[in-house]
């Protein structure tokens, strides 16, 4: 400090005054904290992230990977597959110790990496997917689950396509879509509803008969009273206009 107060040149005491406020705000970090550590110890640390997935030390491999993340980052970038398996194994720890991960960016990253990396089928991805959309509910992020759920019906058209997965999904989509009051989108997902629901369950099945109620209603929220009226006369069912769906 004495030095730095005994400099003439106005300019320079100002530069080195900025500098030296911006290193105080920052605050100090110590030697060992701002250097990266060698291959040779963050592959060790693998390891023992590995060992402790084996005996699903699950805490323990949430505490060795978050600090294994950042240095991942340093030594190769967010998009090494290391990495993202870090953060893969982050999230998955706390999916099995029942709880979500408090740091919610990445569960974000880890759908967003993965999914830019691996592609949207991969194990990977598909658990960081499944991850994410079940975030987004319990938040209530509803608008944002939307785009994740139609990824999974999708994928589900183009693998399984299992008509029975599609109708649940397909009832989600149309939950989703009345929660965010967009009433042409929840019509759109409710037609396939009915449509899958009375194929793979038929006509008699109480999900084809709640999709129709809960059309029938959508149509009227939409004030579309001619398919209102073909609806109900086609599939011989008695839905008032002013009654909400018991389901």
């Amino acid at each position: 400090m004495i030095l730095l107060f005994n400099i003439d040149n106005p300019f320079k005491k100002f530069i080195l005054l900025t500098s030296l406020f911006s290193v105080l705000a920052l605050g100090f970090s110590t030697p060992s904290e701002a250097r990266v550590w060698s291959e040779k110890k963050f592959e060790k640390t693998i390891l023992s992230i590995d060992k402790d997935l084996n005996r699903k030390r699950w805490k323990s491999v949430i505490k060795r990977s978050q600090k294994a993340l950042p240095q991942c980052v340093a030594l190769y970038s967010e998009q090494a597959l290391t990495c993202i398996f870090i953060l893969r194994n982050i999230n998955q720890s706390h999916k099995e110790m029942h709880v979500f991960n408090p740091d919610n960016s990445q569960i974000k990253n880890a759908y967003r990496l993965s999914t830019e990396v691996l592609g949207k089928t991969h194990s990977t991805t598909n658990s960081a997917r499944d991850y994410y959309y079940k975030y987004l509910i319990f938040t209530e992020s509803y608008a944002l689950a939307i785009p994740l759920l139609k990824e999974f019906i999708e994928i589900e058209k183009n693998t399984r396509n299992d008509a029975y997965q599609l109708m649940e999904r397909y009832k989600q989509l149309y939950a989703l879509e009345g929660l965010t009051e967009n009433w042409p989108a929840e019509e759109a997902a409710l037609t396939m509803v009915i449509k899958l629901a009375r194929d793979v369950l038929g006509e008699d099945s109480e999900d084809f008969i709640a999709a129709v109620e809960a059309l029938a209603y959508n149509y009227c929220t939409q004030k579309k009273y001619y398919e209102y009226f073909e609806l109900i006369k086609a599939e011989q069912q008695e839905v008032s206009c002013f009654t909400e769906p018991n389901s």
